[in-house]
């Protein structure tokens, strides 16, 4: 008997093992991949109400505060590629107005590299940074970007910006621009067309104590040797009138190590690049998060001997909240955005240096061209997040903006690629097959393994996955591999919510029936049950599939009238079901399971076991307003073309049956 039941567990365990070793290994993979990002995408700095507690043991009078910013290269806000990001001018805003209201007037200084720069991925993995040169190179929408950052700091108040050249970036007649525009003093170097040369430094009464603010980089020369004797002549200028003595430097790190050990009695020499806070005997060297990721904090107190300098970053995460004007003004900037193509265009292409993208005669044509061809790997691709990549962009509200559209679509910035506006390109949303692999045209006239690109290098993913937008990803790019490897089985409901949420939003998860289709409720007994164990992770919405009883009706109609295949009975559940998710979101699951058990019964049933008022739903549901919401249901049917009950669209893109379809065999259409 023993031998049977071991022969039996052996039999089992050859049977279930691989299956059971490849759910492990799948849940292995996500965690790692989950982890590992989370990891990367933390921000090492002071949470903010961390930093207002220790000011709180502060007094304003005998702390000398500096708050900084540097390299910011005019990001307005985090990308939102993920969540828990770090930055933006309206957090900054909150953040000084915090510090504020504890009593302190802190000196506030931006550091320089206010200017974009385009990064360029290197094959050597180092970004070299290229600044536009000429006023017919720069792009109206980088302009438009400085403007509103120039705005921003004025609003916050900042005493004093740092730009060594700015002329060189922004135009000759930028320096007199900002000095007439805004009330800020701007440390720059002199131009043609620019006032009387400023003095390279600022001195301000801050607690009780009078500080100077030297900008060192505006004394650089081919020959470094010769800034002490410079230094020493502004030293002996300042010093009379100033208390406490800082220096902004742009220069490399040994120099600034350099001045430091040979001026002791400078507090702070402060850079706006990135680096690793260090004290060189009594002089602290302080360096900047990039693109306005923290605020910086410099406090110098009095000790015995002599001044005692510290720095903190503080974090700009969300928990800081936006300031309400700064946020305006950014809301104002995006939609100045949406409304000018000028505006939208693109700023530099992907894969520029690649063979295909420079053949004249190739273009692009569309992942659907492709699927004629490779069905199997056009399926895997449209459960895949790249085939949604576009939708993130239109929750957010940032379709318009260039920055973020060229890694979010395919061909951006060719003649023949998607365009913002363009409906004849909308076939180009997402990242298609032919971001990955190049413009497809001669490739499917002469299917030949010359004009396209078979195997993609991970290389080329670091084009738009980038540290900035994709932490983390240089390390897991071999787990995440599998997931674009077009060789694959096609993943399970589960894996494509757990892709797909890693984003910066829940995933859109809608599923559209007919309330009477019986298909359709077997869908609802199938998906809700799961979907309820995911139900604070996605934005989860039934979906009616109606229509108009005249399509050519004016939408402006104050009462339009609907039809549906199974009749008024079918609408006004529609209709029900509508409020109930809306008044009753947590009961709306039990509900929604109850009536697919009960359809036949009195709705008023399931709303009493569940614990609705069964008063309140009928009110809302006799109104002409909640008709018209049917409006809604007809429009997105009509975007997505569904016309079955039931139908599953995760992200703006219908998911398969076979990868989820159980007891559902039909259609109701």
């Amino acid at each position: 008997m023993k031998k049977y039941i071991l022969l039996l567990l052996f039999l089992t365990a050859i049977v279930v093992g691989p299956f059971a070793y490849q759910r492990w290994s799948e849940a292995k993979r996500l965690r790692h991949i989950r982890e590992t990002k989370q990891y990367a995408a933390q921000i090492r700095a002071t949470p903010l109400k961390d930093f207002l507690q220790q000011l709180d043991q502060t007094s304003p009078d005998q702390t000398v505060l500096v708050l900084f910013t540097g390299n910011t290269q005019a990001h307005l806000e985090p990308c939102g590629c993920f969540i828990g990001q770090s930055g933006g001018l309206p957090r900054r805003a909150t953040a000084i107005s915090g510090i504020r209201d504890k009593g302190f007037s802190p000196l506030l200084v931006d550091l320089g590299g206010v200017l974009p720069v385009e990064l360029k991925q290197m094959k050597s993995d180092v970004l070299e940074p290229i600044a536009f040169k000429t006023d017919d190179e720069i792009h109206a929408l980088d302009q438009l970007r400085v403007q509103t950052t120039f705005t921003a700091i004025e609003m916050m108040g900042y005493d004093v910006l740092v730009s060594s050249q700015p002329g060189a970036n922004l135009g000759e007649n930028s320096v007199e621009q900002v000095l007439t525009n805004y009330r800020f003093q701007l440390l720059a170097a002199p131009s043609k067309a620019s006032p009387p040369a400023q003095r390279p430094y600022l001195i301000k009464t801050v607690g009780n104590k009078r500080v100077a603010l030297i900008e060192l980089s505006l004394l650089e020369t081919d020959q470094t040797t010769s800034i002490p004797k410079k230094l020493d002549s502004l030293l002996s200028e300042v010093q009379a009138h100033a208390d406490i003595v800082i220096i902004s430097s742009h220069l490399q790190p040994e120099v600034n190590k350099s001045l430091a050990k040979k001026y002791p009695n400078i507090s702070a020499i402060m850079s706006r690049d990135t680096g690793e806070t260090e004290r060189v005997g009594n002089v602290l060297l302080t360096y900047c998060h990039p693109h306005g990721k923290t605020l910086g904090a410099l406090t110098i107190t009095d000790a015995a001997g002599g001044n005692s300098a510290a720095v903190e970053h503080i974090a700009l995460t969300e928990e800081v909240g936006d300031d309400p004007n700064v946020r305006q003004l950014l809301n104002d900037f995006y939609g100045q955005v949406a409304s000018d193509p000028q505006l939208q265009v693109a700023s530099h292409r992907l894969f520029s240096s690649e063979a295909l993208e420079q053949d004249s005669n190739n273009s692009y044509i569309g992942s659907q061209a492709c699927q004629e061809c490779h069905r199997k790997e056009f399926d895997q691709w449209s459960h895949s997040s790249h085939a949604t990549a576009f939708n993130t962009l239109q929750i957010i509200g940032r379709e318009y903006y260039s920055k973020c559209v060229s890694c979010h679509v395919t061909g951006f910035g060719y003649s023949s690629g998607y365009e913002i506006g363009n409906r004849d390109r909308a076939h180009l949303a997402e990242v298609g097959c032919e971001t990955c692999h190049g413009p497809g045209k001669q490739h499917t006239y002469t299917p030949l393994a010359t004009n396209i690109r078979g195997k993609v290098e991970t290389s080329m993913c670091m084009e738009c996955h980038q540290p900035e937008h994709s932490p983390g990803f240089q390390e897991i790019v071999a787990q995440l591999m599998p997931e674009v490897d077009h060789s694959r089985t096609d993943p399970s409901l589960k894996q494509i919510l757990e892709q797909r949420g890693r984003g910066p939003v829940k995933p859109q998860v809608e599923l559209f029936v007919m309330s009477y289709c019986s298909y359709g409720v077997d869908a609802e007994k199938e998906l809700l049950p799961f979907f309820s164990k995911y139900i604070d992770e996605i934005d989860f919405k039934l979906r009616f599939i109606v229509s108009k009883k005249d399509p050519s009706a004016d939408e402006t109609d104050a009462e339009p009238e609907f039809t549906s295949l199974h009749g008024e009975t079918e609408l006004i559940e529609n209709l029900r079901q509508m409020v109930v998710a809306e008044l009753y979101p947590d009961q709306f699951f039990d509900y929604l399971l109850c009536r697919a058990d009960h359809l036949k019964e009195a709705w008023t049933l399931c709303a009493q076991k569940v614990g609705l008022d069964v008063t309140k739903i009928a009110s809302a549901v006799d109104t002409p307003q909640a008709r018209r919401r049917f409006l809604q249901e007809v429009e997105r049917t009509k975007e997505l073309e569904i016309r079955g009950s039931p139908t599953l669209v995760i992200d703006g893109r219908v998911i398969g049956g076979q990868l989820w379809r159980g007891r559902v065999r039909e259609t109701c259409q």
